[in-house]
């Protein structure tokens, strides 16, 4: 088993988006004047080993159903626990070890910070392992889009910035609305393509039980919930008017809806994270724009 097929097994092309919040919660700080590299550093560090052991455990699980199986994305993505290039045994330690690496540097921004660093890695990794674990299930229930907008909006920039500045504040979480959005977006691009095998395998989501015009209206009203969302923050001052710059890739956005009323692709998921890492890194690019010009001008 080499490195290269443990690297594939974390999902590394989904890490970008915790980046992405991650640095949106930096920047806050900043803003805040309690930025803090090392802090910084440690959060960054600790979400992603937090995110690539949900991954994990949320493929563990997946197999153990027989979900991914015959599933439209084994067809596409590597999958090394389906399709047995890791040992099963060793792939639980590896996940056990990340959680506990990522456990022992939220126990010491804690100790740094305070409790309420501690309740935001709690509540991230509860809704991170349950996604698809028993006895609840998320993913099966119809709150798979619901869980995954907390986990990394809210949770993740929230907690973030708390664990950066040692202060709780609104407005991160609340900043954090449109990429969770966009992030339950890219979930909800997955169901619409999957919603006939996930309704034949016992998985109720957002688009099972749907037609297809129905369910493209609420990928619809999804896409533009983001892009409204980001007005109203700005309209309210917690984004800045540079922060607009994430409206340069709305074109992409309505592409990838004019494709998707016409037939969702095999690869609707990975086009939608590329919307939401667009959109993400344009905020993110904003928002230190503005802090550049009110630093050095």
């Amino acid at each position: 088993m080499s490195l290269n097929t443990w690297f594939i097994a974390t999902r590394p092309w989904s890490l970008v988006m915790t980046f992405v919040a991650t640095c949106l919660a930096g920047i806050m700080a900043y803003s805040f004047g309690s930025f803090d590299p090392f802090l910084f550093a440690l959060t960054m560090i600790g979400l992603i080993i937090a995110h690539t052991a949900s991954n994990m455990t949320n493929d563990w699980y997946d197999v153990k159903h027989g979900v991914d199986e015959n599933a439209p994305t084994a067809k596409y993505r590597p999958h090394p626990l389906l399709f047995g290039e890791v040992d099963k045994g060793t792939y639980k330690k590896v996940i056990l070890a990340q959680f506990a690496v990522g456990f022992t540097i939220s126990a010491y921004l804690t100790w740094l910070q305070g409790l309420p660093v501690m309740v935001f890695s709690v509540l991230g990794v509860l809704f991170g392992i349950f996604y698809t674990a028993d006895p609840i299930k998320l993913k099966h229930r119809t709150l798979g889009e619901i869980s995954v907008f907390l986990a990394f909006g809210p949770l993740m920039v929230g907690g973030a910035f708390y664990a950066i500045t040692g202060q709780f504040s609104w407005d991160p979480l609340l900043a954090s609305t449109p990429i969770g959005l966009l992030i339950a977006l890219v979930l909800l691009a997955n169901n619409l393509r999957d919603k006939n095998f996930d309704a034949n395998v016992g998985i109720a989501t957002m688009a099972t039980g749907t037609t297809e015009d129905q369910g493209m209206r609420y990928f619809t009203a999804l896409t533009a919930s983001a892009y409204l969302s980001t007005l109203v923050l700005v309209a309210l001052r917690i984004f800045s008017p540079f922060a607009l710059l994430a409206f340069l890739s709305i074109k992409t956005a309505i592409q990838i809806i004019r494709q998707f009323n016409e037939k969702v692709p095999l690869t609707s998921d990975q086009q939608t994270a590329q919307l939401a890492l667009q959109f993400g890194v344009l905020l993110t690019a904003g928002e230190l724009l503005n802090v550049l010009y009110y630093t050095f001008l």
